[in-house]
């Protein structure tokens, strides 16, 4: 079954790089993110925090994040996208709230292949380019 529900990754600004390569960076259209904005860090227990397209658009999920944090934009994915790179999976968690979910990285045992996983869920992302994001 194909699932083109939207998840919404809220993306530091530490995880943009403007005008710097580096290794971790991937560049398309003047846009560079590092494949760390979709990489679980070990506070999050392997399960990086996306919000619920269903629930939220791209525009009200950084609404509701900027509430408490800071965020450059909103970069998405489907959650079809997220299955095709074996063994994530997803889930709709609502924790802390209604309308968060998350994507579970707890499978992969290797930190090089976090990365890479995480480099491919980058790259999806950036295809559909920002789904949402103040004019700076």
């Amino acid at each position: 079954m194909e699932s083109k529900k939207l998840l919404h990754r809220q993306i530091h600004p530490s995880f943009v790089v403007n005008g710097i390569v580096s290794s971790q960076a991937f560049f398309e259209n003047s846009l560079m993110i590092s494949s760390g904005a979709f990489n679980p860090t070990e506070k999050d227990d392997n399960k990086l925090s996306v919000y619920n397209g269903n629930i939220f658009s791209a525009k009200e999920a950084y609404e509701h994040f900027t509430t408490s944090y800071t965020s450059y934009g909103v970069l998405s994915i489907t959650e079809e996208e997220v299955l095709s790179i074996d063994p994530l999976t997803t889930n709709d968690d609502n924790m802390p709230f209604e309308g968060h979910s998350h994507i579970d990285f707890s499978k992969i045992t290797s930190k090089n292949q976090k990365t890479k996983k995480a480099g491919k869920l980058r790259d999806y992302a950036i295809k559909r380019n920002w789904t949402y994001k103040l004019d700076k």
